[in-house]
């Protein structure tokens, strides 16, 4: 009797065993693997190859399991005969399955999901000698189940999206794994590949440009007042827009101190970088890098000047607004204002505002900017104080420069809000 009870017993902490190893093997992410992998050697590699191969993993467990379960049904009914009779088997086999249900399903896969590190690195030893004493009816097990969901199911490869690796950052946010800022910058590092120069460079109604034949010591006070280190330079006193060099102060301030203030811009200017507004952001980084130039002048596609764009602007697409003690702290991107309002600056990338509220606009490929959105809705330059709604949030224009959207204030809809 003592003997059946104690089988009982270590067949029902088996059960156990293999109930919590399947659940922490199955929890465990990518990210939990590779790190399984550079902390803990053998055992962690080992980890990563039985995870790698699921089919053969779970097979391994679920036979174990079945087994265990199979045995201790046959113990207890055995027992429940020579002790109780006949009349107590159906009573032994409620209480069997309730005390395997508690104690060695739900209970261990809890525990499981919590420890499933710990757990998937003491399992992987015998889980890797079981599924080599059970090779057989593994093979045999998965050639029927794999014929068998292959009538029903195309084969699908699994991969890793972009979208995947973002859910996963924003699971981390949420348990507290990584700050709010870090999660920002990871989304602003992935949509570096897909925004567009014109998103980030200065309008060309906003450049401020210097005449190429001017003696440089008439535009020092110009440059002082105005703070910038490199500035365009054009050679057409009718038409300001044709950039031919870029006036780096650095030279401008060497030929000073060599007495050769007299001299005009046009011969101590660099020769300047040209790109498309459509340009990715990402080629020019590398082109910054390559030309050892930190602007450039951005053209639009009937060769006229769109606007420029520098190295701090790539890097404020990543880090978010940059000053330094020349410039007068302005507007952020993305300002929450209090009473689920917030004020967004009309040059704000489309990427920024989607990934901020966790929404998506409808809009033509043309459209990078919020201010371009906007004026693709109403189809016309919008007023001061007008008010645009949309099916994501109801937008009011707060301030216009030169027929540009300035800043508008945005009060995004609650999900139950928004029109079916």
């Amino acid at each position: 009797m003592m003997y059946e009870l104690i089988s009982i017993f270590f067949l029902i902490v088996l059960s156990a065993i293999f109930s919590s190893t399947e659940t922490a093997y199955t929890s465990l992410s990518f990210i939990q693997v590779q790190s399984l992998v550079k902390h803990h050697g053998k055992g962690g590699k080992l980890v990563k190859k039985l995870s790698s191969r699921p089919d053969t993993l779970l097979t391994t467990i679920l036979i174990g399991n079945n087994l265990v379960n199979i045995a201790a049904s046959a113990v207890a009914t055995q027992f429940t005969v020579r002790v109780f009779g006949n009349q107590m088997i159906g009573i032994m086999t409620g209480v069997l399955t309730l005390i395997i249900l508690i104690f060695a399903e739900v209970t261990p896969k809890q525990l499981a999901i919590i420890h499933s590190e710990k757990l998937a690195l003491r399992m992987a030893y015998p889980i890797q000698v079981l599924s080599i004493v059970l090779f057989p009816f593994i093979k045999l097990i998965g050639f029927v189940s794999s014929a068998i969901t292959r009538v029903f199911t195309p084969a699908k490869k699994a991969h890793t999206s972009l979208d995947g690796i973002l859910h996963m950052v924003h699971l981390a946010e949420r348990e507290g794994v990584v700050e709010n800022y870090e999660t920002r910058m990871v989304k602003s590092v992935f949509r570096f590949n897909d925004t567009q120069v014109q998103t980030i460079m200065t309008h060309r109604t906003d450049v401020f440009s210097l005449e190429a034949d001017t003696p440089i010591n008439e535009v020092l006070k110009e440059i002082t007042k105005e703070g910038y280190s490199r500035i365009p330079v054009y050679d057409d006193d009718e038409n300001p827009e044709y950039i031919v060099g870029i006036l780096l102060v650095r030279d401008m301030m060497r030929a000073i101190a060599e007495n050769h203030g007299d001299i005009p811009i046009r011969e101590i200017m660099t020769k300047p970088i040209f790109v498309s507004e459509t340009r990715k952001v990402n080629e020019l980084f590398f082109l910054f890098k390559r030309e050892k130039l930190n602007i450039a002048v951005v053209m639009d596609e009937y060769g006229g000047l769109a606007g420029i764009v520098t190295l701090e602007d790539v890097a404020e697409e990543l880090f978010g607004e940059l000053y330094d003690e020349n410039e007068i702290q302005g507007w952020e991107k993305i300002t929450p204002l209090g009473d689920n309002s917030f004020r967004i600056t009309g040059d704000t990338s489309l990427h920024q505002i989607e990934d901020r509220f966790d929404i998506s606009f409808t809009h033509s490929k043309y459209v990078q900017t919020l201010g371009g959105l906007l004026i693709e809705k109403i189809g016309t330059i919008p007023v001061k104080n007008q008010k645009i709604e949309t099916p994501k949030g109801d937008f009011i224009v707060e301030n216009l420069r030169r027929k540009r959207i300035e800043t508008v204030l945005f009060t995004p809809h609650a999900p139950d809000e928004e029109p079916q």
